[in-house]
């Protein structure tokens, strides 16, 4: 069983306005509460503050002189990417809000002047928050600890099917693409190319390197695609993504180099446990909504969700892998074949219609199912659209509140369903979080 944590009251939270008195109220406010309150009215001092001590909470005026609160937000988020931002600001035009949530990622907007008491409460939920965020880490390392010592010792597996994926052997030496990239072992492969773990002998350091289809590096339509999927992919910054560096091109070969995570996928969990308890499962769906979230308000859409793209680190750290990279063969669905993995597809997806972040949640409810109950709705290797035919999926097994929200989310008509990853997240966690309190105390 995973322990429960309790809150960690070393959280701090820093506040930033240039009017003194705002400052001096709101520290007197948050007084009361037991964690470290820091203030200042320099935007620049805020930043070396977050640069200096892990803040769980950023409170922020929105006009300041030099640097304004755009900036602060913005280098928050790129500093700690799991910060939770609170906009404060008695005066904001629509455009600079937006801006403030999609570069900033600001979770709660209050403006100027506010109640007393719905800061303190929002103050405490943002802490709270922050703790649930952090706790997975905590609470999903025993679960990497247990799978990546039972794969250790084979005699101790037995396998439940036979292997999902055999690669290919590793590419020689001499075809290597470039001279920077020494290419190793083979980590990963589909439909789009075949991903190495290698060595960037320029900076000394373990990178992913993804070597696109000959099939799909032939296409020029693609790449194109493929090069404005990565203009934007190379933005994302999140804790819980896998980090895409570059597009290259060597030898007529493009590829792509990645952050390098050393873990297990959950196909790879999945066949070592058959399911995920419960407990894991919310922590999962949290962390993982919490990086679709993000890659939403940034307009990127994964589109490839599946076991074999969430990865859990050695230390516990949930990583989701290709983003922006499986977007790239929408042109490739549409004029000759579905490429991807139609088990977790949505229909909209499977017809070649026109995509938004609802496609995702569709997977993601498909993947969670598979994790509670071990089971994959659709057989694996089922053509698309006999896939497509046995729809809607069929979900049962579970308590009659997780299986409302796990319909929701894989509804046919993709207005019925859930409209956002918070949105399952919130649902999910509210359906599970009693019962696996249940689960705990039997």
């Amino acid at each position: 069983m995973i322990a429960r944590f309790a809150m960690n009251t070393d959280y701090k939270i820093l506040v930033v306005d240039d009017d003194e008195l705002v400052l001096e109220v709101v520290q007197k406010l948050l007084s009361g509460l037991p964690y470290t309150v820091v203030a200042t009215s320099s935007p620049a001092k805020a930043i070396q503050i977050l640069s200096m001590w892990e803040v769980a909470v950023l409170l922020c005026d929105l006009n300041m002189p030099d640097i304004d609160g755009i900036e602060v937000l913005n280098r928050a988020r790129e500093i700690n990417p799991d910060i939770v931002s609170i906009l404060i600001t008695g005066f904001a035009d629509q455009e600079a809000t937006i801006r403030a949530i999609n570069e900033g990622g600001i979770w709660k907007y209050i403006p100027k002047p506010w109640k007393n008491e719905e800061l303190v409460a929002v103050v405490n939920q943002a802490v709270e928050r922050y703790d649930r965020l952090h706790r997975p880490q905590a609470e999903l390392t025993s679960l990497a600890r247990g799978v990546t010592a039972r794969m250790r010792v084979k005699d101790d597996i037995k396998p439940r099917s036979k292997p999902v994926v055999v690669f290919k052997k590793k590419r020689a030496a001499e075809e290597l693409p470039g001279g920077r990239y020494k290419l190793g072992e083979v980590i990963g492969e589909g439909g789009t190319g075949i991903v190495y773990r290698a060595e960037d002998m320029l900076l000394g350091m373990p990178v992913a390197v993804k070597i696109i289809s000959p099939e799909l590096a032939g296409d020029k339509e693609i790449i194109e695609t493929l090069k404005e999927e990565a203009r934007i992919a190379m933005q994302l910054s999140h804790r819980h993504i896998v980090r895409l560096h570059n597009l290259q091109i060597s030898g007529g070969e493009y590829y792509l180099v990645m952050e390098y995570v050393k873990g297990e996928t959950f196909r790879q969990i999945l066949s070592v446990y058959g399911k995920v308890p419960l407990d894991s499962v919310l922590q999962v769906v949290e962390v993982a909504c919490d990086a679709l979230a993000y890659a939403h308000r940034h307009n990127v859409i994964h589109q490839d969700l599946k076991p074999e793209n969430m990865l859990l680190t050695d230390d516990g750290v949930l990583k989701i892998i290709d983003f922006g990279i499986a977007g790239f063969i929408n042109v490739k669905r549409k004029t000759q074949s579905i490429m991807g993995t139609p088990a977790y597809m949505s229909p909209e997806q499977i017809r070649g219609e026109d995509l938004d972040a609802r496609t995702d949640i569709y997977s993601l409810g498909i993947i969670v199912y598979e994790m509670l109950t071990g089971e994959c709705v659709f057989p694996p290797g089922t053509h698309p659209q006999t896939v497509l035919q046995m729809m809607p999926p069929k979900l049962t097994g579970l308590p009659d509140d997780l299986l409302d929200v796990l319909n929701k989310a894989v509804a046919m008509n993709r207005d019925d369903r859930l409209k956002s990853a918070g949105a399952f997240a919130r649902s999910f966690i509210g359906a599970g979080a009693p019962i696996a309190r249940e689960q705990q105390s039997a």
